[in-house]
């Protein structure tokens, strides 16, 4: 091989990049504690780009829709004013709608604590007479009960003990608690400050990714990094829009549902079962396991009938109306659905499941546009006629 200028740039290229792979390998425990650090520098960023985006899917229906009538009216001032009155509006709605659950929730959520409080005595009660009962029944088990002896004299003293220990720890480590609270805060209203300004700012910085993609990249790859990059956004787009309707059309349902067959708790519980629908397969659980408890607090009977309610409920919903609501917007087919929310799931929790359905959704999506154009390019004999061959004599 000849020493030539091209040929040195390749070698001390390997040169640098082993001995980067070298100090990578030999460094290898501080690469997860340098991501915590980096993560954690730019967690503000990356906020502030999320509440964007989710702002940016009722921001679109509001400067669109409902400012509609004076889109068309207003040519001269509203123009320069239009995008910031929709990112006001949108934040007072989203607030709006903070506050109005909150004065509907937490006097119920109150009302509810202070039943549950004021009912432990019968609980207890309940408790005993059906322990009573019991032993009545079997009075083997009973026998063996009383010659079981428990050192309470022990119990509570570890329990003094221990409580003494956890008192202590609390108390010396509220400054740092104090710190990550202030420092959640300043977090918080930069992520705010990031998120207005994006939204604010949208088509320049859209114009800017454009310009830096088809700068430093050659135009083929520059339009397959933008081409993806258009059909995540729709799919994020689409899979929040959709996700926030289903969770309200089935708090509404179960809201009605529970009016109608009397159920105590209906607003909260209603609540509650539109948060836990943000969530997949999770959520569902969730509503049906607090929504039994709490409805059972007040009668235990009805507790079996609201489980057995929204198990129907359920099936309605992941039959009918997830996948015509969500999989229609994003474009995924049920399966598909099923094992994006499994991988997710299994490998980030409950966040893996929400992000992984518009990631599938992309995947699928490029996977269908490359087999159609492979079609495009081959040719099947089987799918061609076959020529009409001449009478030969034979």
């Amino acid at each position: 091989m000849e020493l030539n200028k091209e040929n040195m740039k390749k070698i001390m290229f390997l040169i640098a990049f082993g001995f980067a792979f070298y100090l990578l390998i030999k460094n290898l425990y501080l690469v997860p504690s340098f991501f915590s650090s980096f993560f954690g520098a730019i967690g503000p960023i990356l906020a502030g780009f999320a509440i964007a985006f989710v702002v940016n899917v009722l921001m679109v229906q509001v400067e669109n829709r409902l400012f509609a009538p004076i889109n068309r009216r207003c040519t001269k001032i509203w123009p320069k004013i239009r995008r910031s009155m929709s990112i006001l509006v949108s934040f007072v709605i989203i607030l709006g709608l903070i506050t109005l659950l909150m004065f509907f929730v937490v006097p119920e959520l109150g009302h509810t604590i202070i039943n549950l409080t004021s009912n432990i005595p019968t609980y207890f009660t309940n408790i005993q007479n059906g322990i009573s009962a019991f032993y009545k029944d079997h009075p083997k088990i009973a026998e063996y009960a009383k010659n079981v002896n428990i050192n309470w004299g022990s119990i509570s003293k570890f329990l003094s003990t221990n409580g003494q220990k956890v008192a202590s720890q609390l108390i010396s480590s509220t400054f740092s608690i104090t710190s990550n609270i202030f420092h959640g805060a300043i977090s918080a209203v930069l992520a705010l400050v990031i998120a207005v300004n994006t939204l604010a700012q949208k088509e320049k910085l859209h114009a800017h990714v454009k310009k830096f993609l088809y700068a430093y990249l050659p135009r083929k790859h520059a339009d397959t990094v933008s081409h993806i990059c258009h059909l995540t956004n729709r799919a994020f787009y689409n899979c929040i829009a959709g996700t926030f309707t289903e969770a309200c059309i089935l708090g509404t349902l179960c809201f009605v549902g529970m009016n109608i067959f009397h159920f105590p708790y209906a607003i909260l519980i209603s609540v509650l079962v539109a948060f836990n629908a943000l969530i997949p397969i999770i959520g569902s659980f969730l509503s049906t396991v607090v929504g039994g408890l709490l409805v059972s607090t007040a009668n235990p009977i009805q507790g079996i009938w609201y489980m057995i309610y929204f198990c129907i409920l359920q099936q309605l919903e992941g039959n009918l109306i997830y996948p015509r609501v969500v999989g229609s917007r994003v474009g995924l087919p049920v399966l598909w659905m099923m094992v994006a929310i499994t991988i997710g799931g299994n490998f980030f929790g409950v966040l893996g499941m929400l992000i992984n359905i518009p990631i599938c959704s992309v995947i699928y999506t490029l996977l269908r546009e490359n087999i159609h154009k492979r079609e495009k390019h081959i040719n099947c004999p089987a799918d061609k006629p076959e020529p009409a061959h001449k009478a030969d004599g034979h």
